[in-house]
């Protein structure tokens, strides 16, 4: 049975957002200082005309600069001058209709704890040198009751462990995600920010660690009072008073490969997790929309879950496989999917530069197709963007974001260099030019590859090997597919995928089961990897509490291929895909395909991005130093509906060729045609 290709689309949860919202397609990011634009980077901006400009601190790193270290050769800045130069500096954008957006912490204060000491930084502002005017009369009257309790500078040992026996990853001195008076310190520094033109803000290193302070304590029994019972506390924890109990801290973090967290670390880290999305709802959200109801509002967030060559080796340790810690970076990681994100106007997700480049002789792309489609089906409409610090490819940069559908360019725009200017400008025109092939689009997907938040949120990281294996070699045969996370699986449409392939079905709930029921039911084929069996299991340690929950595992519908290892066993997956009838490109693993489908405007947009080139060329600008090498015609059959008859197909391109019209053909229901050379993005329009 051939069923016609389709779009898959998320229900969205009622959740509030900014008034008067506007789109977000286009963006630059300046820098993330306290630094102002120089002229020639403001003309620069004006020139391309980007929705949003984010750009400046506007937190603690601005104030600190009150209270300069001794041997710095910086003056002292006055931070009510300098907010008064933003302030031109927003007024003057906002003439081309260009929002700016600052940047701030969540929770770190500063990164030099010896500024404790010297009574430098942010810590001489806060004690010496507290600006009313701008701030309101000081909340409490030192710094240090605002901050963390185990992880002070006085309480670390030389390797860095808390009083709480708990690892510490950062040298960094936070604010307490549950301490009323560091929640105070933020309003202000946001309301002063928004009155000195600020349009919105994102937030940076959402993070919390350790701490033990009377604050947290109690917060941390609130919670486990809210989800376990006495009963469960004292099996579960060994906690057999919670009122009078005390916690040697609570943690937000783990950022290590063994051991396993247990089950208590787990929850705790899972109470963090929620506290710091209330912390930002409450400030960014309530606070700041209360103050300006159009305020825009994102975190700056990290996924290391397709980390394919383990490339990171910066904020994790070199590891061999994905594994729970991968998944832990993310500093959402639990948070259920109606509040994922509540209220934001900007999902930026970073991947820590794993992607920024190619390395060709292991077939690796550098490509973020994978974090964006799982991106993507989180938003569920809103904006997004991949941060991949992408220092050298300019022209993939940009082609990426718009083949995947989000936002360009999150950071590292190159444009000092005349040659790179006109890359961006171009791109920038052509993308606006042709705005209308990006907009009221639904992207089209054959297959499903469900995504194992479930597994994760439980403690069991091992399914991510499977997802991000069987995604790679979806997007080696150049089929057309989509990401399905298993918590949304209840609210999402699957007419039209003829095949779902499910990392770790032992995790999902009877709603969801049911809707895996109804799709073997119409014909849908489903294939996944193994459950837990004794001693067959997929490899990476597992939680406590994910065997807890694997151990009521139900039966499995439509049971049709399983596959024992996601390294060695792709061949009979890949034979799953080799028949004619799906949609696909014929064309070399450099080149990526995707597409969309307008209902409105009866038309198809297939999207071609090569990301073949010179590795390490020569060059005065990052433009000629990306030297893209043209990517042959690309053979394209698309699948049709019943009777849909095909008026034409044209082809346009940024890089210099005009929109052109180009035979095609049907058979057998598909479209086929060949898309001529292009240099690095080239678009296709299939009109009815």
């Amino acid at each position: 049975m051939q069923m016609k290709p389709i779009i898959t689309l998320c229900v969205a949860f009622l959740i509030p957002t900014s008034a008067h919202a506007q789109p977000v397609r286009f963006m630059l990011h300046g820098n993330m200082s306290h630094e102002l634009p120089t002229e020639e980077y403001l003309q620069f901006v004006e020139e391309a005309r980007p929705d949003i400009l984010v750009m400046g601190v506007f937190d603690q790193r601005l104030y600190s600069l009150t209270s300069p270290a001794a041997k710095s050769k910086k003056p002292p800045l006055d931070p009510g001058e300098h907010l008064a130069k933003w302030k031109a500096v927003a007024d003057r954008l906002h003439k081309k209709n260009i929002r700016l957006i600052g940047q701030m912490e969540l929770f770190v204060v500063s990164d030099q704890p010896k500024e404790i000491d010297d009574m430098t930084g942010w810590f001489g502002f806060h004690d010496k040198h507290w600006s009313a005017k701008l701030l309101g009369a000081r909340p409490t009257k030192s710094f240090r009751d605002l901050l963390t309790h185990s992880v002070m500078p006085e309480h670390l040992k030389e390797d860095k462990t808390a009083l709480c026996g708990c690892r510490v990853n950062t040298k960094a001195v936070l604010g307490c995600v549950n301490n009323p008076h560091w929640r105070e310190v933020q309003k202000r520094m946001v309301k002063a920010a928004i009155e000195h033109g600020v349009d919105g803000f994102l937030t940076n290193r959402n993070f919390f660690e350790h701490c033990d302070c009377p604050h947290c304590q109690e917060a941390f029994r609130s919670w486990l009072s809210a989800r376990f019972s006495a009963d469960e506390l004292k099996t579960r924890f060994g906690i057999t008073n919670l009122p009078t109990h005390v916690f040697a801290c609570v943690t937000g973090n783990h950022r290590t490969h063994d051991p396993i967290p247990d089950g208590f670390q787990l929850e705790k880290m899972r109470f963090v997790k929620d506290h710091v999305r209330e912390f930002f709802e409450d400030i960014y959200i309530k606070h700041g929309r209360g103050l300006k109801k159009d305020l825009f509002v994102g975190q700056w967030n990290h996924m290391a879950y397709f980390d394919e060559l383990h490339l990171d080796k910066g904020h994790l340790p070199p590891s061999t496989r994905t594994n729970l810690a991968h998944a832990l970076a993310d500093e959402r990681w639990s948070v259920p999917a109606n509040l994922w994100g509540r209220g934001e106007d900007l999902l930026w997700y970073c991947n820590w530069g794993t992607t920024q480049n190619t390395i060709l002789a292991k077939e690796y792309a550098g490509d973020t197709v994978l974090y964006g489609l799982y991106l993507r089906a989180m938003a569920r409409g809103k904006a997004y963007v991949i941060n991949k610090y992408d220092f050298y490819r300019p022209r993939v940069l940009m082609a990426e974001a718009a083949a995947l559908g989000y936002a360009t360019n999150a950071i590292a725009t190159p444009w000092q260099h005349e040659e790179d200017r006109a890359v961006v400008l171009r791109y920038f025109r052509f993308l606006r030019e042709h705005a209308d092939l990006y907009t009221d689009t639904q992207r089209v997907a054959e297959v499903g590859l469900v995504f194992p938040r479930r597994a994760i949120h439980a403690g069991d990281a091992s399914p991510l090997e499977y997802t991000e294996a069987a995604g790679r070699m979806l997007i080696r045969e150049h089929l057309l597919f989509d990401m399905i996370p298993d918590d949304l699986l209840s609210g999402t449409s699957l007419d039209g995928f003829r095949t779902l392939i499910i990392a770790a079905p032992e995790y999902l709930d009877k709603s969801e089961m049911a809707v895996l029921h109804k799709f073997t039911q119409r014909g849908g084929k489903l294939i996944w990897t193994p459950v837990r069996e004794d001693d067959r299991v997929r490899p990476g340690a597992m939680s406590a509490d994910a065997k807890r929950l694997h151990a009521r595992a139900t039966a499995l519908p439509g049971q049709t291929l399983r596959i024992d290892n996601a390294r060695t066993e792709l061949e009979p997956l890949r034979k799953q895909f080799v028949q004619a009838s799906w949609s696909q490109a014929r064309a070399p693993w450099t080149v990526e395909m995707h597409a969309y489908r307008q209902e409105a405007k009866k038309r198809w947009i297939v999207h071609l991005v090569n990301y073949n080139h010179k590795e390490n060329a020569p060059g005065k600008s990052v433009s000629a130093r990306e030297a893209p090498i043209e990517a042959a015609p690309v053979e394209v059959r698309l699948n049709l509906a019943a009777d849909t008859k095909v008026r034409r197909v044209r082809c346009l391109s940024p890089d210099g060729s005009e929109s052109k019209e180009i035979s095609f053909r049907i058979d057998a229901g598909q479209v086929r045609f060949t898309r001529p050379e292009f240099l690095v993005y080239g678009i296709c329009v299939v009109e009815e």
